[in-house]
């Protein structure tokens, strides 16, 4: 069914070509195919390293049949691209013994006269690797080899990929090396052998489902403000997690580690982490919870001296950090209470989750093609009936219903119910348009999946929704359904301006006004009361700050009033990412049993001109909007909350950054070389009312002067807890039920 999509706003949308198969350019799985391969990412004129910052309208899809390909040359990325192979029988990218490479894929490669990076690192969106083996055997261990390098950002992942070195104790090699971004989302991943597993650093990351073996040190922990690890199975390495770069010179690059759900096996230390006297003081804190150890005889040691004796069992909980049970701070390192983990949210004692589903197994007849329904994807034609549709059809015929790539035009809600069955192609994008969306006080969704008394499955993977123009009342997602086990949004994001086609770029946004026609949205997703069961892995909620097509990246002045609101029970956020909304980023109301793990938010740049007070959007009662005018302390900075929990009872966050970067587009308020490192953006980020309940490992923060406020009294100050760039606190508990 690959081959029909198109790129809608693309200059030549009728010749460019979005999938290639690397066979049609030269592979034939015999000699050197490194150029072949190169040729199928780089065909049609798209954004490729140091040419231009981003790129909407030349996304690729390259293809990689089963097959062994001798790999001399590096393989490099271009702007949203995504490299996919077979499901079924991976194919293997086998390097040379002469290949000569920072990595055999380099997704941002240094130039090799200035050092200057392919892209910035923050800004590198929309992109994945699937169903690949790479073998890296054939490259002399003290020779430079590392399997993938990954600098990355939100809306990207690696999936189902084994990486295969030698094994040996001067082994120079890495599986996969991230020195930088802001990401990200990595799943199902086998490593073998190396001198790292994986060597890496990034300001936040999510990993789940991670095997690695043979490997000097499993995974090692650059430099980060926060990271998540669940699912982690390391073997037969010499030390499983390293946390410890930079201690030796008095200044530790890690902010914080949490690790859950884990097995380590036959390794002779687990974590090597920091003593009391590390700095800065909020630096190499570490949650460790139900994690297996299988003849390991030091759990955790600092700087070589033993803190936690192994051996075979299982930690239940540790750690070592900042703590605040609300009061605080107080300094711990040693055994904690672990999360009251609710029965609805576990599968065999760890905390449900499920893969991308890709359908492999399925025939070609069990697919319904969306363009093949009628739909037109090129941005301007009303595709609304052609999907309904296609929708209905599909789920009435138990079947997949495949979005070729394009940008689907809709004027009317599009309900799915329950039983669909939803994929797209390198982020085929549903765009709502029209008067359907005209009153900020009257909202409707874009997209409903599930009515309330609706119960059953959902599938939803690799799409975006958006808006364009004025559509001040858009719910972008609204989610009603009572949901079955199995069901799932995997990698589909919501894009609020910023690209081609939305009517909201520079030109038509531009930084320091306030206009009605780039009012975007009045909720990017809204999980409501009946949405029992949802499940969110890997997902990015973005009003656009710049034009991404602009190849200046120039700031944009775009408004949504709210983030993610969430009503219901028993909801999943794995790799969670929501930006740039007038009233708050998450809202967690009279919910309860939340799972999430690694949250982001970043506050609107504009702020505080508008602040949160002032914003267009105003508030309203019927959706429990924050009362600024009575919350914001006198004098202070009054910018929208990264997180709100309101009547929220067992909200169980495993690592999460609210983040405030600027005032009024100016970024300086967070410089890094800010006097005594206060960075002082905003006042208040994290707020809690009400009778709620909140567990929290590894709070990081950046721009804040309080880092937390219970029903408008706040708790804990930035400057107790300065970290690595970021202020982070260990553990936080808190309950009022």
């Amino acid at each position: 069914m690959s081959g029909k999509g198109i790129a809608a706003f693309n200059s030549n949308p009728s010749g460019y070509k979005v999938f290639r198969n690397i066979k049609e350019y030269g592979a034939v799985g015999v000699t050197d195919d490194s150029d072949a391969i190169n040729r199928a990412i780089s065909d049609g004129n798209r954004c490729g390293p140091w040419d231009c910052d981003s790129s909407t309208d030349t996304p690729a899809v390259v293809y990689i049949p089963f097959g062994t390909y001798l790999i001399g040359k590096p393989i490099v990325f271009y702007y949203m691209t995504q490299l996919i192979g077979d499901p079924r029988k991976r194919p293997i990218l086998k390097a040379a013994p002469y290949l000569d490479a920072l990595a055999l894929i380099d997704a941002s490669p240094y130039n090799n006269q200035n050092g200057e990076p392919g892209w910035i690192s923050t800004n590198i969106f929309l992109r994945q690797i699937r169903n690949i083996e790479i073998d890296g055997t054939a490259v002399a261990p003290t020779k430079g080899f590392q399997g993938i390098h990954w600098p990355a950002s939100q809306a990207t992942t690696i999936q189902n990929v084994k990486i295969r070195m030698t094994q040996s104790s001067d082994s120079v090699h890495a599986g996969i090396f991230v020195e930088n971004g802001s990401g990200g989302h990595m799943a199902d991943l086998e490593i073998e052998g190396g001198k790292y597993g994986l060597n890496i650093g990034n300001q936040q990351f999510t990993m789940r489902n991670i095997k690695i073996s043979k490997a000097v040190v499993g995974i090692s922990q650059i430099w980060n403000w926060g990271w998540l690890y669940s699912g982690l199975s390391i073997s037969e390495c010499g030390v499983a997690f390293s946390m410890i770069n930079g201690w030796d010179v008095g200044k530790l690059q890690v902010g914080s580690v949490v690790i859950i759900d884990s097995e380590i096996t036959n390794c002779p230390v687990f974590v090597d982490t920091w003593t009391r006297e590390t700095q800065p003081i909020g630096a190499g804190q570490l949650t460790l919870e139900n994690v297996r150890l299988n003849n390991v005889p030091v759990a955790v040691t600092g700087y070589g001296s033993t803190i936690l004796p192994g051996g075979t069992m299982t930690i239940q909980a540790w750690g070592n950090g900042n703590k605040y049970s609300p009061n605080g701070p107080e300094k711990f390192q040693g055994p904690i209470n672990a999360m009251s983990r609710p029965g609805s949210l576990l599968e065999n004692g760890k905390y449900y989750s499920k893969s991308k589903p890709q359908y492999e197994n399925l025939p070609l007849s069990s697919f319904i093609s969306a363009r093949g329904s009628g739909a037109t994807g090129n941005g301007n034609s009303d595709d609304t009936n052609a999907i309904q549709n296609a929708i209905n059809t599909a789920a009435q015929q138990n079947k997949v219903l495949f979005f070729e790539h394009g940008v689907y035009k809709v004027t009317k809600t599009i309900y799915v119910p329950p039983g669909s069955r939803i994929v797209g192609e390198t982020f085929s994008a549903i765009m709502a348009s029209g008067n359907t969306w005209a009153n900020k006080d009257n909202p409707v969704p874009v997209i409903q999946i599930g009515k309330s008394g609706d119960s059953g499955s959902i599938e939803w993977s690799d799409m975006l929704v958006q808006t364009q123009g004025a559509t001040p009342g858009a719910i972008v997602i609204q989610y009603n359904l009572n949901t079955a086990r199995g069901s799932g949004l995997w990698d589909v994001h919501t894009r609020i301006g910023g690209s081609k086609g939305t009517q909201l770029q520079v030109a038509d946004c531009p930084v320091g006004s306030i206009l009605p026609r780039c009012m975007s949205a009045h909720t990017n997703v809204h999980i409501t009361k009946s949405g029992t069961g949802a499940y969110f892995e890997n997902n990015w909620f973005w009003t656009a700050d710049h034009d991404l097509d602009d190849w200046n990246s120039t700031r944009t002045a775009i408004f949504t009033g709210r983030g993610m609101h969430v009503e219901a029970t028993n909801v999943y956020l794995w790799a969670s990412g929501v930006e740039h909304h007038a009233l708050y980023q998450y809202q967690f109301n009279k919910a309860a049993n939340i799972f999430a793990g690694f949250i982001q938010t970043e506050t609107p740049y504009y702020m505080p001109t508008p602040d949160a007070r002032s914003q267009p959007y105003g508030r309203s009662d019927a959706f429990s909007d924050p009362d600024y005018a009575a919350a914001c302390p006198p004098n202070a900075i009054c910018d929208a909350f990264g997180l709100r929990v309101l009547d929220s009872t067992n909200v169980m966050i495993y690592g999460g950054g609210l983040y405030s970067f600027f005032r009024n587009y100016d970024v300086s308020c967070s410089s890094p070389d800010a006097a005594n490192g206060f960075r002082n953006c905003q006042n208040q980020i994290f707020s809690i009312e009400g009778r709620s309940s909140v567990q929290w490992f590894a709070l990081n923060q950046v721009g804040a002067e309080q880092m937390i406020t219970i029903d408008r009294q706040d708790k804990a100050s930035w400057r107790d807890n300065l970290s690595v760039y970021s202020n982070t606190i260990g553990w936080f508990s808190y309950s009022n039920v």
